[in-house]
């Protein structure tokens, strides 16, 4: 198989190949080598061990980017107690990587699919919001690069861990953690936005608006996003 060939089928070969190779911690120096080799080069990790991104939310939550072995070791003297990826499909040396350190720091690793560009089905919001709460905290959110989706989840977070109001909670989106509303991440805002005008003086609340008035199809056809800064996230900070 050619390395740099694009065609579906080499992709596809590709993906194959980086699912058997990462879907393990590795158990021998070298094992370890090329997982280390492939986070910070391939998965960009060598920008995360410089800025982490990594924040407090509250006394029972963190969020950061794809953490390495070292920030793990961080949070769990913290106090840390729940590791929850919100990656899909990782194809990565970082996954391997987590899986082993968090196994020997004695922390719970978990997995639940968040989407940068897209909006959450209600059965994919419920099973979220489930799994935030029988989590063990506190918990450490992250994504790639903590900036879209770790920030999405810290919303929640904060709102329905921590009790914070969601006006104030939103703030967990900006770009003060690299987040920027006017890419196609800004989809991730919308939700916020519609959420907080369709509530408004009802006295209802995120999650009943969520089984009530949520219409995800309704929110993507009226979001625009900017051609700059779409290119800007999908081609300078190559996000996930």
């Amino acid at each position: 198989m050619n390395p740099f060939s694009k065609t579906p089928e080499a992709r596809a070969l590709r993906r194959q190949r980086d699912l058997a190779r990462w879907s393990e911690p590795p158990t021998t120096w070298w094992g370890r080598f090329r997982a280390w080799a492939n986070m910070l080069l391939q998965d960009h990790g060598i920008f995360r061990l410089i800025y982490p991104n990594y924040h407090r939310l509250g006394s029972r939550g963190a969020r950061s980017a794809q953490p390495s072995p070292g920030l793990l070791r961080r949070f769990a003297r913290e106090g840390g107690r729940t590791v929850m990826s919100l990656r899909g499909g990782m194809l990565f040396g970082s996954l391997p990587l987590e899986i082993l350190a968090c196994k020997e720091l004695g922390l719970t690793f978990t997995r639940v699919r968040v989407r940068s560009r897209e909006l959450p089905s209600r059965e994919e919001f419920r099973e979220l919001v489930a799994a935030m709460r029988s989590a063990e905290a506190p918990v450490l959110y992250h994504c790639k690069s903590g900036a879209d989706r770790a920030g999405f989840v810290s919303v929640l977070h904060m709102h329905l861990i921590e009790g914070q109001p969601l006006e104030e909670a939103f703030g967990q989106l900006s770009a003060r953690y690299g987040h920027f509303k006017h890419a196609k991440t800004g989809i991730l805002d919308r939700f916020y936005e519609t959420c907080l005008a369709e509530t408004a003086g009802t006295g209802m609340g995120l999650e009943e608006w969520v089984e009530t008035r949520y219409d995800p199809a309704a929110i993507k056809a009226g979001f625009r996003s900017t051609g700059l800064m779409s290119w800007v996230v999908e081609r300078v900070l190559r996000r996930e």
